[in-house]
């Protein structure tokens, strides 16, 4: 919500979507206080609702790919390969096509002309592969919205009337699954994962900030990535705060000194993170980028920032 990233990622398109309605109903169910015209609070009773929810419920297990990967474009990709493998092993050539998205129609067409019949039995072959290692009824819910040979595909609440599951279960099951299933054809190889790999390419932090991300892994510092990338160092700070706010795992103290840390944070003493104000650190030497960097920091680590 800070960065306004969700309907970005993409991992809830209609929660981005209606996010001050439903933003506004959690105030009113006391789970959220309003801190502020675009800033909300997570109550005490908030944090337990959130907590019980967490116990009981489905939750992604690799969420970090839908910052690498395009969800929305991949979900559409892979409902139309499963289609027509469908069709294909019925040996029915007279059907209409499930998406209506043209790029994605002729991108098929292409792989189709070039693969054949042999690439769209992969798409069998790999799930089966992925969904044997998976639990039975989250590949039976997983598969269940496919349109295939004389099927349409159930909608969210059909499968969850069928397996006695709450929508939202649904939801997050289909969409771990298949996140999780672009990255298993990918690492596999062959003819389908050159399909996806056009659909794979950009997801939340584009795939020129995540090779930048890599280098910095590996130890490089920005000046290093920008010589080596031949790109201006505005444009690798660029990338490294977008990857600071997807990645848990970012190194924020390798490019912020503990002496500028500890400055930025005496300025802002009593302050709400969210509503920090940059132009406090005119005079200091501190950066916009090390300033920002302390801020995503602070904001992921501790709630109550909001």
């Amino acid at each position: 919500m800070c960065y306004e990233l969700l309907d970005v990622v993409n991992t809830d398109y209609e929660l981005g979507m209606n996010l001050e309605r439903i933003s506004d109903l959690a105030v009113d169910k006391g789970w959220l206080e309003k801190d502020s015209d675009s800033a909300y609070l997570l109550t005490p009773f908030g944090k337990k609702v959130r907590d019980d929810y967490l116990i009981l419920h489905k939750k992604l297990k690799k969420p970090e790919l839908f910052a690498k990967y395009s969800y929305r474009k991949f979900s559409a990709l892979v409902t139309l390969c499963v289609q027509v493998a469908s069709e294909l092993s019925f040996g029915n050539r007279s059907y209409v096509p499930i998406t209506t998205d043209y790029h994605l129609l002729q991108m098929f067409k292409a792989w189709y002309l070039a693969y054949g019949k042999a690439g769209a039995a992969e798409v069998r072959i790999d799930l089966e592969k992925f969904l044997k290692e998976e639990d039975e009824t989250d590949a039976a819910v997983f598969m269940s919205r496919f349109a295939g040979h004389e099927t349409s595909g159930r909608t969210k609440e059909q499968i969850a009337d069928d397996y006695n599951l709450e929508v939202s279960d649904v939801v997050i099951t289909e969409r771990d699954l298949m996140i999780r299933f672009g990255e298993f054809v990918i690492n596999e190889g062959g003819s389908l994962a050159e399909l996806f790999k056009h659909e794979l390419n950009e997801g939340l932090v584009s795939s020129s900030a995540l090779k930048t991300y890599e280098m910095v892994c590996q130890g490089k510092s920005a000046d290093e990535v920008a010589r080596f990338r031949r790109l201006k160092s505005s444009t690798v700070i660029e990338h490294l705060l977008d990857c600071a706010i997807v990645f848990d795992e970012f190194p924020f103290e390798r490019f912020v000194s503990s002496e500028k840390r500890s400055r930025i944070e005496e300025v802002y003493v009593g302050q709400k993170t969210v509503c920090w104000d940059f132009h406090k650190l005119e005079g200091t030497g501190i950066s916009f980028y090390e300033y920002r960097l302390v801020q995503i920091e602070r904001i992921k680590e501790n709630e109550s920032a909001y």
